[in-house]
């Protein structure tokens, strides 16, 4: 629970939340995932800081190889984090899409939800577009427009109204099928 990790005596140490994020206990890990992603939710002044002490590693890490609640999380906290224009460029170049479109294939529904948040914002930048499209999201995200939660269909919608801004994608979502819902 994210309100609960906030409330660690740590929780407001970014350094420290880095760290334990880098540790090997895995109820560490994922309280400091949890505490990062308030952290970056809550206040977009600390978004640089934490990027700068070097939590980005880490959290992709986790998004590509923990177990799945640690992917959920991880992919929250990119999702909050991915609110800053170069901090999106970090989590692209870091090898977060591939990770985060595997959420979107085979994540718990709270995973693909958060993957679809953080997919959206990433979105949001042309060349992430491209990526997205290639990693094969498209028909990910339809799929969870579908049959997805009511926040996964809301996250998914927005990203795929991103990846519309692009007119060659635009063939593509009419041919996954996402407007005749």
């Amino acid at each position: 629970n994210p309100e609960m990790a906030a409330n660690l005596p740590w929780a407001n140490d970014i350094e420290a939340l880095v760290a334990h994020l880098r540790g090997p206990d895995a109820g560490d890990q994922a309280r400091a995932v949890n505490s990062l992603a308030v952290l970056a939710r809550d206040d977009a002044s600390l978004l640089a800081p934490i990027v700068a002490a070097g939590a980005l590693p880490p959290l992709v890490a986790l998004v590509r190889s923990g177990s799945e609640d640690g992917k959920a999380n991880a992919a929250a906290a990119i999702s909050w984090l991915a609110n800053d224009a170069h901090t999106r460029t970090l989590i692209v170049g870091g090898g977060a899409v591939p990770a985060l479109v595997a959420i979107l294939r085979s994540g718990t529904t709270e995973g693909k939800a958060n993957a679809a948040r953080a997919i959206a914002r990433l979105a949001s930048e042309s060349p992430t577009r491209t990526l997205l499209v290639a990693e094969g999201a498209l028909p990910l995200l339809v799929a969870l427009l579908r049959a997805g939660t009511k926040q996964g269909k809301a996250h998914a919608a927005c990203a795929i109204s991103w990846l519309a801004e692009d007119p060659p994608t635009r063939t593509l979502i009419v041919e996954a099928g996402a407007l005749p819902l």
